[in-house]
Protein backbone atom coordinates (compact mmCIF):
# COMPACT_ATOMS: atom_id res chain seq x y z
CA UNK A 1 0.00 0.00 0.00
CA UNK A 2 2.85 2.33 0.95
CA UNK A 3 4.68 1.51 -2.28
CA UNK A 4 1.58 2.30 -4.31
CA UNK A 5 1.18 5.62 -2.51
CA UNK A 6 4.81 6.53 -3.10
CA UNK A 7 4.53 5.54 -6.77
CA UNK A 8 1.38 7.62 -7.15
CA UNK A 9 3.12 10.65 -5.61
CA UNK A 10 6.10 10.19 -7.91
CA UNK A 11 3.81 10.03 -10.96
CA UNK A 12 2.00 13.19 -9.85
CA UNK A 13 5.30 15.03 -9.34
CA UNK A 14 6.61 13.93 -12.74
CA UNK A 15 3.35 14.90 -14.45
CA UNK A 16 3.34 18.30 -12.74
CA UNK A 17 6.96 18.88 -13.75
CA UNK A 18 6.28 17.98 -17.38
CA UNK A 19 3.23 20.25 -17.51
CA UNK A 20 5.16 23.09 -15.87
CA UNK A 21 7.98 22.82 -18.39
CA UNK A 22 5.75 22.67 -21.46
CA UNK A 23 2.79 24.88 -20.52
CA UNK A 24 3.96 26.68 -17.40
CA UNK A 25 3.25 26.01 -13.75
CA UNK A 26 -0.51 25.60 -13.16
CA UNK A 27 -0.18 27.39 -9.84
CA UNK A 28 1.72 30.30 -11.42
CA UNK A 29 -0.86 30.42 -14.23
CA UNK A 30 -3.68 30.88 -11.72
CA UNK A 31 -1.68 33.56 -9.88
CA UNK A 32 -0.86 35.35 -13.14
CA UNK A 33 -4.52 35.41 -14.17
CA UNK A 34 -5.39 36.88 -10.77
CA UNK A 35 -2.66 39.52 -11.16
CA UNK A 36 -3.95 40.43 -14.63
CA UNK A 37 -7.47 40.81 -13.26
CA UNK A 38 -6.25 43.16 -10.52
CA UNK A 39 -4.15 45.11 -13.01
CA UNK A 40 -6.99 45.62 -15.50
CA UNK A 41 -9.39 46.73 -12.78
CA UNK A 42 -6.80 49.29 -11.68
CA UNK A 43 -5.90 50.65 -15.13
CA UNK A 44 -9.18 50.57 -17.09
CA UNK A 45 -12.80 51.49 -16.49
CA UNK A 46 -14.03 49.74 -19.65
CA UNK A 47 -15.54 46.28 -19.56
CA UNK A 48 -13.22 43.46 -20.60
CA UNK A 49 -12.76 39.72 -20.34
CA UNK A 50 -9.68 37.51 -20.26
CA UNK A 51 -10.10 35.28 -23.29
CA UNK A 52 -7.13 33.02 -22.55
CA UNK A 53 -3.79 32.76 -20.78
CA UNK A 54 -0.97 31.34 -22.90
CA UNK A 55 2.54 30.28 -21.96
CA UNK A 56 5.53 31.71 -23.81
CA UNK A 57 7.96 28.79 -23.56
CA UNK A 58 10.86 30.70 -25.11
CA UNK A 59 10.69 33.55 -22.60
CA UNK A 60 9.27 31.46 -19.75
CA UNK A 61 6.31 33.71 -19.01
CA UNK A 62 2.53 33.88 -19.31
CA UNK A 63 0.63 36.21 -21.64
CA UNK A 64 -3.06 37.03 -21.25
CA UNK A 65 -5.27 37.60 -24.27
CA UNK A 66 -7.93 40.15 -23.36
CA UNK A 67 -10.96 41.45 -25.26
CA UNK A 68 -12.47 44.85 -24.51
CA UNK A 69 -16.20 45.56 -24.65
CA UNK A 70 -15.64 47.32 -28.00
CA UNK A 71 -14.10 44.17 -29.47
CA UNK A 72 -10.44 45.23 -29.29
CA UNK A 73 -8.12 42.29 -28.61
CA UNK A 74 -4.94 43.08 -26.71
CA UNK A 75 -2.22 41.43 -24.64
CA UNK A 76 -1.16 41.75 -21.01
CA UNK A 77 2.19 40.47 -19.81
CA UNK A 78 5.00 41.21 -17.38
CA UNK A 79 8.11 43.18 -18.28
CA UNK A 80 11.64 42.35 -17.19
CA UNK A 81 10.97 43.95 -13.81
CA UNK A 82 7.86 41.80 -13.24
CA UNK A 83 5.64 44.85 -13.77
CA UNK A 84 2.41 44.46 -15.75
CA UNK A 85 2.08 46.15 -19.13
CA UNK A 86 -0.32 45.88 -22.05
CA UNK A 87 -0.65 46.88 -25.70
CA UNK A 88 -4.24 48.12 -25.61
CA UNK A 89 -3.27 51.50 -27.12
CA UNK A 90 -1.43 50.02 -30.09
CA UNK A 91 -4.26 47.53 -30.62
CA UNK A 92 -6.72 50.43 -30.84
CA UNK A 93 -4.47 52.14 -33.38
CA UNK A 94 -4.07 48.97 -35.45
CA UNK A 95 -7.83 48.55 -35.57
CA UNK A 96 -8.33 52.21 -36.52
CA UNK A 97 -5.75 52.14 -39.32
CA UNK A 98 -6.74 48.74 -40.71
CA UNK A 99 -10.40 49.74 -41.03
CA UNK A 100 -9.65 53.14 -42.59
CA UNK A 101 -6.93 51.95 -44.97
CA UNK A 102 -8.96 48.95 -46.16
CA UNK A 103 -11.90 51.22 -46.96
CA UNK A 104 -9.69 53.67 -48.85
CA UNK A 105 -7.98 50.94 -50.90
CA UNK A 106 -11.34 49.47 -51.88
CA UNK A 107 -12.55 52.94 -52.88
CA UNK A 108 -9.49 53.45 -55.10
CA UNK A 109 -9.08 49.96 -56.59
CA UNK A 110 -12.68 48.78 -56.50
CA UNK A 111 -11.88 45.58 -54.61
CA UNK A 112 -10.95 44.35 -51.14
CA UNK A 113 -7.30 44.22 -50.11
CA UNK A 114 -5.21 42.50 -47.50
CA UNK A 115 -4.14 45.16 -45.01
CA UNK A 116 -1.69 44.46 -42.21
CA UNK A 117 -0.93 47.14 -39.64
CA UNK A 118 1.88 47.03 -37.13
CA UNK A 119 2.28 49.57 -34.35
CA UNK A 120 4.93 48.40 -31.91
CA UNK A 121 4.07 50.28 -28.77
CA UNK A 122 3.89 48.31 -25.57
CA UNK A 123 5.28 49.77 -22.38
CA UNK A 124 4.71 51.84 -19.31
CA UNK A 125 4.31 55.13 -21.22
CA UNK A 126 1.36 53.71 -23.17
CA UNK A 127 -0.57 53.28 -19.94
CA UNK A 128 -0.95 57.04 -19.48
CA UNK A 129 -3.79 56.87 -22.00
CA UNK A 130 -5.86 54.41 -19.96
CA UNK A 131 -9.26 54.21 -21.73
CA UNK A 132 -8.79 57.53 -23.54
CA UNK A 133 -6.54 56.43 -26.39
CA UNK A 134 -6.01 59.33 -28.85
CA UNK A 135 -6.45 58.83 -32.58
CA UNK A 136 -3.33 57.61 -34.33
CA UNK A 137 -2.93 60.92 -36.19
CA UNK A 138 -2.29 62.61 -32.84
CA UNK A 139 0.70 60.39 -32.03
CA UNK A 140 1.87 59.26 -35.49
CA UNK A 141 4.95 61.49 -35.62
CA UNK A 142 6.21 59.93 -32.42
CA UNK A 143 5.43 56.36 -33.49
CA UNK A 144 6.06 56.42 -37.24
CA UNK A 145 9.43 54.66 -36.91
CA UNK A 146 7.68 51.79 -35.10
CA UNK A 147 4.66 51.57 -37.39
CA UNK A 148 4.06 49.99 -40.79
CA UNK A 149 1.20 49.69 -43.28
CA UNK A 150 1.22 46.72 -45.65
CA UNK A 151 -1.26 46.70 -48.53
CA UNK A 152 -1.68 43.74 -50.86
CA UNK A 153 -4.37 44.72 -53.34
CA UNK A 154 -5.80 44.20 -56.78
CA UNK A 155 -4.08 47.17 -58.39
CA UNK A 156 -4.67 48.10 -62.01
CA UNK A 157 -2.18 46.62 -64.46
CA UNK A 158 -1.84 49.98 -66.22
CA UNK A 159 -2.76 52.60 -63.62
CA UNK A 160 -1.30 51.10 -60.46
CA UNK A 161 1.08 54.02 -59.93
CA UNK A 162 -1.78 56.51 -59.91
CA UNK A 163 -3.72 54.29 -57.50
CA UNK A 164 -0.77 53.96 -55.15
CA UNK A 165 -0.06 57.68 -55.30
CA UNK A 166 -3.68 58.47 -54.40
CA UNK A 167 -3.55 56.10 -51.43
CA UNK A 168 -0.18 57.49 -50.36
CA UNK A 169 -1.45 61.07 -50.52
CA UNK A 170 -4.51 60.13 -48.47
CA UNK A 171 -2.30 58.52 -45.83
CA UNK A 172 -0.25 61.72 -45.59
CA UNK A 173 -3.39 63.87 -45.37
CA UNK A 174 -4.78 61.66 -42.59
CA UNK A 175 -1.42 61.87 -40.75
CA UNK A 176 -1.16 58.09 -40.67
CA UNK A 177 2.64 58.30 -40.68
CA UNK A 178 4.19 54.84 -41.05
CA UNK A 179 6.38 52.91 -43.46
CA UNK A 180 4.23 51.91 -46.44
CA UNK A 181 4.40 48.75 -48.54
CA UNK A 182 2.40 48.09 -51.70
CA UNK A 183 2.11 44.65 -53.31
CA UNK A 184 -0.12 43.40 -56.07
CA UNK A 185 -2.15 40.25 -55.47
CA UNK A 186 0.15 38.30 -57.81
CA UNK A 187 3.14 40.04 -56.20
CA UNK A 188 4.53 41.31 -59.51
CA UNK A 189 4.35 44.89 -58.20
CA UNK A 190 6.26 45.70 -55.02
CA UNK A 191 6.97 49.12 -53.52
CA UNK A 192 8.40 49.91 -50.06
CA UNK A 193 8.41 53.51 -48.79
CA UNK A 194 10.00 54.57 -45.48
CA UNK A 195 7.79 56.73 -43.26
CA UNK A 196 10.17 59.69 -43.52
CA UNK A 197 9.86 59.71 -47.32
CA UNK A 198 6.06 59.74 -47.62
CA UNK A 199 5.78 63.53 -47.93
CA UNK A 200 8.57 63.69 -50.53
CA UNK A 201 6.52 61.79 -53.10
CA UNK A 202 4.47 64.21 -55.20
CA UNK A 203 4.08 62.40 -58.53
CA UNK A 204 3.98 58.89 -59.96
CA UNK A 205 7.58 59.33 -61.10
CA UNK A 206 8.62 59.86 -57.50
CA UNK A 207 7.43 56.34 -56.68
CA UNK A 208 9.91 54.60 -58.99
CA UNK A 209 12.94 54.72 -56.64
CA UNK A 210 10.93 52.69 -54.13
CA UNK A 211 10.14 49.85 -56.52
CA UNK A 212 11.66 46.56 -55.40
CA UNK A 213 12.33 43.41 -57.38
CA UNK A 214 10.29 40.36 -56.44
CA UNK A 215 12.24 37.17 -56.85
Amino acid sequence: MVKKTVLFVIIIVIAYTVVSITTGSPIERVQFRSNVTDYLHKIYTMNWKIDSVDYDFKNDKFIANVISDSGISFLVEEDYYRQMMDNYASSVWRDELKTAVAQKVKQVTGSDAEVIINVSHMGRDALTYHDEVPRYSKVSQKLSSEASIYIKGNFSATHYLQEMLEIKQWIVEKKYDASLTFKSEKEKIYFAIPAEDLKKIKSVEDLNPYRLQNN
